[in-house]
């Protein structure tokens, strides 16, 4: 008799815990950005490139590592960049592992996808202006611009970085 009374206790802990891993706004930073250089300091590695990209809406400066064999993309050419922390479409906390399962999630609508660990963020020399580090498996990140707009972000947060190739019908009036 005990526990029958504890069981509504126990569904209404078990839904908070439900609630708490849900956030609806995975989604932490997103802009257009344009593709300005390729490689700047010329080619390190045979199967990675380093784009240097400026942002459309917020004017901040995106430099990503990426693996050129899946991600190839010209000079001049507009990429759909976010970050996030949860690739789950209902903005799901995820547990340490990655669940294969056929569903769909925020990975569906990019081109290229990367997870890894924000570990660093730097006041770059000019007030109102941040720099934030981010490592994918080794595949190296920095955006640099003012801080209000990454005021989510924190050192030693897991994020997604994704990216998409913008055509034509995917663009604003601005960006044509």
């Amino acid at each position: 008799k005990c526990g029958a009374r504890l069981a509504p206790l126990f569904a209404a802990l078990r839904r908070d815990k439900e609630m708490s891993k849900k956030d609806s706004s995975a989604t932490i930073f997103e802009d257009k950005f344009e593709v300005q250089q390729i490689d700047p300091e010329g080619k390190k590695f045979e199967k990675v490139s380093r784009i240097v990209c400026q942002g459309s809406s917020y004017e901040m400066c995106l430099i990503l590592d990426v693996h050129w064999g899946l991600f190839k993309c010209k000079k001049g050419e507009k990429i759909h960049f976010a970050l996030a922390t949860t690739i789950d479409l209902s903005g799901a906390k995820e547990d340490d592992t990655y669940n294969q399962k056929e569903k769909k999630t925020l990975m569906d609508g990019y081109d290229y996808v990367m997870h890894g660990r924000i570990f660093q963020i730097d006041p770059a020399k000019e007030p109102g202006v941040s720099i934030i580090y981010a490592s994918f498996g080794g595949l190296m990140m920095s955006l640099t611009g003012d801080p209000n707009n990454l005021t989510t972000l924190e050192p030693d947060m897991r994020v997604y970085a994704l990216c998409k190739k913008m055509h034509t019908g995917d663009m604003d009036e601005d960006d044509l």
